[in-house]
């Protein structure tokens, strides 16, 4: 059995955590709480774009927090994207769904924020929706998160993810009892001030994990001058899934977490990524 909750709102302040607390006409919803039976949110309905109000870049993800979350908190990577004009543009970023097992308390709230990092690229829109069970769902009974994010401005070059928003330096322990990556959210995109074409990837590497330092794939993106007095389109990239990964980690040892751009310099790279650990 399954039950979904929703909030969305506005984030409008870099590096700050804003609570989505409205559900469109329902201006007062209340407290978000877990409802009757159910045991765990196996799933995040998520979608996140700029309003384009500024020549520059950006990530975004959510948190969720309050007593409902019984391993207290969580993060999950939602979208990057750029602008290399102010003034105009024209985009929608469809909902993804993203598997997770975070187990939870009935009756408790939830309290879902959002955040943008990068630079402030104006304000940014994000609708969550929340899909609880009364049973774990595919994939390790429980998970835990952990989220960084970072800028990169320069290509062919490793550049360590250590932020997470206004959490200025995040844990990078794999937590306690957890084994694996079982998934990697990831998004990746320019604010295309240069013309070109650029891959964008992800290292993960440290003393935790067991198989060396894996590589991965995460998004590409092209630019070209558009003519004059017209305005180049902005880049969007939702959320990457990339599931069943089995990353085998050391539990309550480290991790270094880098982004990369390879091929043309599009101008500033920015970068958001969530591991997954599954027991």
């Amino acid at each position: 059995m399954k039950k979904y909750r929703l909030r969305e709102g506005d984030v409008t302040v870099l590096d700050s955590k804003t609570q989505l607390t409205t559900a469109g006409s329902d201006a007062s919803p209340g407290a978000l709480l877990v409802p009757q039976g159910m045991k765990f949110i196996t799933g995040l309905l998520v979608s996140a774009v700029q309003n384009m109000a500024a020549a520059t870049g950006f990530t975004g993800f959510i948190r969720l927090e309050g007593p409902g979350m019984v391993n207290s908190q969580e993060s999950v990577a939602v979208v990057a994207g750029g602008n290399n004009v102010a003034t105009g543009g024209n985009a929608v970023n469809p909902v993804k769904r993203i598997p997770v097992n975070f187990p939870v308390t009935e009756a408790n709230e939830i309290q879902v924020f959002g955040e943008m990092c990068g630079t402030d690229i104006g304000g940014m829109g994000v609708v969550v929706g929340l899909e609880f069970s009364d049973a774990a769902g595919e994939g390790s009974s429980e998970n835990r998160t952990m989220t960084v994010e970072g800028d990169v401005t320069a290509v062919d070059t490793r550049t360590a993810l250590t932020s997470q928003g206004s959490v200025a330096t995040p844990s990078l322990i794999v937590p306690a009892g957890y084994t694996k990556i079982e998934k990697i959210i990831v998004a990746a995109a320019s604010d295309g001030l240069a013309n070109g074409k650029q891959s964008f990837l992800l290292r993960v590497g440290g003393n935790a994990v067991l198989g060396g330092e894996q590589v991965l794939p995460i998004s590409t993106a092209g630019r070209i001058a558009v003519q004059a007095g017209s305005d180049s389109a902005p880049q969007i990239c939702a959320a990457v899934i990339l599931d069943g990964l089995e990353i085998e980690v050391t539990p309550s040892d480290s991790l270094s977490i880098w982004a990369e751009g390879a091929g043309d310099d599009l101008g500033t790279a920015y970068v958001v990524t969530t591991l997954v650990f599954g027991k």
